[in-house]
């Protein structure tokens, strides 16, 4: 098996930090995370339905192309590009695509892999549970598509911590915490477990939500969840988890 990059943290991360943040506001509405994996995100030991959480997403570059202006800068980002190199011990690094998440208060995410990509199967052609099989496996780790994921965050927040586990779930738990600023980790997230730690106090409400859910600013300072017109839930924008993959 080949063994796992160290991740890399990497300050600053951006450039102009203030204008890739104000992109969240210009291309939103953004769609439920369940509705890019309506099977939701399991471990391996807890299948169980998991309710719908206020977790959103939206591409901003995919194959290697931006879909939006200003997304660029995040694809080929100089500072992204020459920490994949250096952990992954390679010149050959292709940008492939830019998404981007935001989470309202909720409790922590469940602990887990990234959907990986294999030579002939991913995730173009084939489910996300299948792929996922494919990866615990561990039998087809020869045709596995090695992926640099770059993560950073705009959060200031209560809680909304970034923990991983690089040396396994047995091994130390790090933590990225807020103030989440203008910094960034490069890791291989498809083999490194990793999760979103609980984002606020603890005590707020979920939503009730499905896959249909959207969030979007209201031009007041605030980021609304709506689902069929209804009004499910209002943030201040300081209370959204804000990040970049």
């Amino acid at each position: 098996m080949r063994l796992i990059p160290k991740p890399i943290r990497i300050k600053p991360a951006f450039d102009d930090r203030k204008q890739i943040r104000s992109m969240y506001a210009r291309y939103a509405p953004y769609r439920a995370v369940a509705s890019y994996a309506p099977e939701g995100i399991q471990d391996e030991t807890h299948k169980e339905a998991k309710p719908v959480l206020p977790w959103f997403r939206g591409d901003w570059a995919l194959a290697g192309e931006p879909l939006v202006e200003g997304a660029d800068r995040i694809l080929h980002n100089r500072k992204f590009i020459e920490a994949a190199r250096t952990a992954f011990g390679t010149a050959l690094v292709y940008p492939e695509f830019v998404c981007v998440n935001l989470n309202g208060p909720m409790p922590a995410c469940t602990t887990h892999v990234d959907n990986p990509s294999f030579y002939g199967a991913t995730r173009v052609d084939y489910p996300l549970p299948f792929l996922r099989v494919i990866g615990t496996s561990r039998l087809f780790e020869a045709w596995r598509v090695l992926r640099a994921s770059t993560l950073s965050w705009f959060y200031g927040g209560v809680g909304g911590n970034f923990d991983y586990w690089p040396e396994g779930k047995d091994g130390p738990m790090w933590s990225e915490q807020p103030p989440l600023g203008n910094a960034a980790l490069c890791a291989d997230t498809d083999r490194i477990y990793h999760r979103i730690g609980p984002i606020g106090d603890g005590k707020a409400e979920l939503p009730q939500i499905s896959a249909a859910a959207q969030i979007q600013p209201d031009g007041e300072g605030n980021w609304t969840v709506l689902e069929n017109g209804e009004v499910r839930a209002i943030h201040p924008s300081h209370a959204i988890r804000f990040s970049i993959l």
